[in-house]
């Protein structure tokens, strides 16, 4: 057989190995054992997200790297729309049940996307989500940036189509560990002791 093709099967084989390493040890690292015990979806594998930029509260630019460092409910729609505060009511309690675990609850946040036209300024972002709680930031921006990261968050463009809104039963929100992977879905878990239950389950 002609050397150079050996080399290419070799190349490709490496390639694959290495794939295949990568998932396991991603898979093994945060894999957990008993996911019936909670109410989160946890995806059969983490997914990194991948690049997106916005604004955030402050006026900084808020990328893919600034989930780093923080355990990060992602959730999406109108800052001002009350169904939305209703949610975020739910987190800030869920947020104070943590305060059993003070390294937990500092590490802790939520992440609120404003998808309103026109976005809102960075201004108007900290008034609304300070109201619940000052550990909390919120972001907005151009619209195709928002949709980069909504999508990633199990937003279907049907629902950005028709204008993303907060169901306090059924709305997505989205668990970003500290390394910027999103590991769970939040979605129809109204407990606000439930939802700080399963966060601890990932520690």
């Amino acid at each position: 057989m002609n050397p150079r093709k050996i080399l290419v099967k070799l190349l490709f084989a490496l390639a694959a190995l290495s794939v295949f390493v990568f998932s396991y040890y991603l898979g093994n690292r945060y894999a957990r054992p008993g996911h019936d015990s909670l109410q989160a979806f946890v995806l059969p594998e983490p997914q990194k997200i991948t690049p997106f930029r916005l604004v955030d509260k402050e006026g900084r630019i808020f990328d893919e790297n600034s989930f780093e460092g923080y355990w990060n409910f992602v959730m999406a729609g109108d800052l001002e729309d009350e169904k939305c505060r209703s949610l975020l009511v739910r987190y800030v309690l869920a947020w104070n049940y943590l305060a059993a675990d003070p390294k937990l609850q500092k590490k802790t946040r939520v992440v609120f996307l404003n998808m309103t036209d026109p976005p809102l300024t960075a201004e108007q972002l900290k008034a609304g989500i300070d109201f619940f709680n000052p550990a909390f930031t919120a972001l907005d921006g151009p619209d195709p940036e928002r949709r980069k990261l909504a999508r990633q968050l199990g937003i279907s463009k049907a629902a950005l189509d028709r204008g993303t809104e907060c169901d306090s039963q059924n709305s997505v929100v989205a668990l970003i560990n500290p390394d910027g992977y999103l590991l769970a879905l939040f979605t129809a878990v109204t407990d606000p002791a439930v939802i700080a239950k399963d966060l601890r389950f990932f520690q």
